[in-house]
């Protein structure tokens, strides 16, 4: 594992007590690094934290994936992707709260791992759909479900909704992106989602 890796594990598993947790200094300590060795990674804590969401759907995809190939319809196959993320996410609410609270909140210095951890999301899933092989059309979804699933968490961090009304927001976006790709013969229907 690099140095930087190390640094992400770290400041991953102390989020998961929360934002308060995440110490540079502590990160550093827990990694067997010098504080200024996570400066040389990342230029915040917030920064760090929004790699460590990157890395925890890392670690998701290899999960979900799996799941998925028991599913024989494109939404469904979504549907279920973005289920399983919202309920691993927010099993651990005080990590959920963590790394959402930092990349919905990332300014331009963790502009680049935001940009990396949406376009994770995005391709992981247009994968779903496209079962690795995702259309133009797809990724097109991939990218609209995707915004959507961070402002849904947003939502939740910010005490405006739980993570079971984010679930069901994603559930009747998905149901009228299929009602609407059915209504124009672009894939098979979904029954009720």
């Amino acid at each position: 594992m690099s140095r930087r890796q190390q640094v992400v594990a770290a400041a991953l598993h102390l989020a998961a007590d929360g934002y308060d947790a995440v110490h540079i200094r502590t990160v550093a300590e827990l990694a067997g690094v010098a504080p200024s060795t996570v400066y040389q990674y990342f230029s915040s804590k917030d920064d760090l934290l929004v790699a460590s969401l990157h890395h925890w759907l890392s670690l998701r995809r290899a999960d979900g994936r799996v799941e998925l190939y028991g599913i024989r319809e494109p939404y469904r196959r979504l549907l279920h992707l973005a289920d399983h993320l919202t309920k691993r996410l927010w099993a651990q609410p005080l990590l959920a709260d963590a790394v959402t609270r930092a990349y919905l909140c990332a300014d331009s210095v963790a502009a680049t791992n935001a940009d990396l951890v949406r376009a994770g999301l995005s391709e992981m899933l247009a994968s779903a759909m496209g079962r690795d092989r995702p259309t133009a059309r797809q990724r097109q979804i991939g990218d609209l479900v995707a915004d959507i699933w961070a402002s849904s968490m947003l939502a939740v961090v910010q005490n405006r909704s739980t993570p079971d009304d984010s679930r069901m927001r994603l559930q009747k976006t998905i149901a009228v992106i299929a009602r609407h790709d059915t209504e124009d013969g672009l894939t098979p229907a979904i029954a009720a989602v």
